[in-house]
């Protein structure tokens, strides 16, 4: 599929600096694995790192120009030399990979480079990974392979190793903050955009954007508050109501018919960490308020992990429906704060 028009970058200037210095001082390695969480800005990132890749007249330092061709046609997803590569539902095909190799050994058509960009390198399944594995081992002197994962550990070793990895990671809240400033987002709402968001200026800019994602965040609040009452015996309804919130995220995403269940579900408890932190910070937010009364700080930081621990789990494709019943009855069965 075509490459996305180029949005700004929130955070993440001092790895996309390395990567221009490399590319400024002749040692651009030929393959990057970028990892971080989804919406903290791996895609982004990959679009603006392509576009500096693929400038006719880049700064000494390796910065595009914003002028040229080239960059006219980054910076409105047309370049023909830009190619991004998604999964159209939860793998990675093979039939994606082969393109991707026939793509990969063409000469590029207007700029120095051909970049390839592939999302979610966590969804390849064997015979994918061994068609990306082959395009690393044998690589054009022209080709720049961007791979994007959650974590290095999501993707095959034999990938890994022959990667450069940057690493991006959740960006303070501050920075966060300014942005929705700039959206005119009010002050109140922000706080708690900010907070949901867990460092992911993506997922923020969705919030701000969507009322139906801010309505599932609203709702998440609401099931939070009703989980600080409830008992040992309601874990089995408290599940069944988180993946309907999944459901209703996935549905609501920006990513459309192409996100999973398993985003969606991923996103509403990205959200829940997200309001529970701002009620370990004393933001007076509905769902943090109620879990800090009931569990206190400790209890708080504990669900935090167990729900970062769900999270992982339900993207790693283990069943989901047990992992969410596991985190509530471990939760469910915190002491309660005296």
């Amino acid at each position: 599929m075509p490459a996305e028009t180029v949005e700004p970058l929130i955070g993440h200037g001092e790895q996309l600096g390395v990567l221009r210095r490399l590319a400024a001082g002749g040692t651009l390695p030929h393959a990057f694995l970028i990892t971080g969480p989804d919406g903290v800005g791996k895609t982004t990132f990959a679009l603006l790192a392509a576009a500096d890749l693929a400038c006719l007249e880049p700064s000494p330092e390796g910065v595009a120009c914003g002028q040229c061709r080239s960059c006219q046609l980054s910076r409105a997803g047309t370049h023909p030399d830009i190619l991004r590569i998604t999964p159209p539902k939860e793998e990675t095909t093979i039939g994606q990979m082969r393109e991707m190799r026939a793509t990969a050994g063409l000469v590029p058509v207007l700029s120095p480079r051909r970049v390839i960009i592939i999302g979610r390198a966590e969804t390849l399944n064997d015979q994918a990974a061994n068609a990306i594995l082959k395009v690393l081992e044998d690589a054009p002197p022209a080709l720049v392979l961007m791979v994007l994962a959650p974590s290095r550990e999501t993707v095959l070793p034999t990938i890994r190793s022959r990667a450069l990895q940057i690493p991006l990671r959740p960006v303070p809240e501050g920075e966060i903050l300014r942005c929705l400033e700039r959206m005119s987002v009010a002050p109140q709402d922000a706080r708690v955009i900010a907070a949901a968001a867990g460092g992911c200026p993506g997922r923020a800019i969705s919030l701000a954007r969507r009322e139906d994602l801010r309505q599932v965040l609203s709702d998440a609040g609401d099931w939070l508050r009703c989980c600080a009452g409830a008992s040992l015996a309601e874990a089995l309804r408290l599940a069944a109501g988180l993946r309907e919130l999944g459901d209703r995220a996935r549905k609501a995403s920006g990513d459309g018919e192409d996100a999973t269940d398993r985003q969606g579900l991923a996103w509403v408890l990205d959200a829940l960490a997200g309001i529970l932190q701002a009620g370990l910070w004393q933001e007076d937010v509905t769902g943090g308020r109620e879990a800090m009364a009931r569990w206190g700080p400790c209890g708080v930081a504990r669900f935090i992990a167990e729900t970062n621990e769900a999270r992982r789990l339900v993207l790693s494709y283990a069943q989901a429906d047990l992992q969410l019943e596991r985190m509530l009855l471990r939760v469910l069965s915190l002491p309660v704060e005296k």
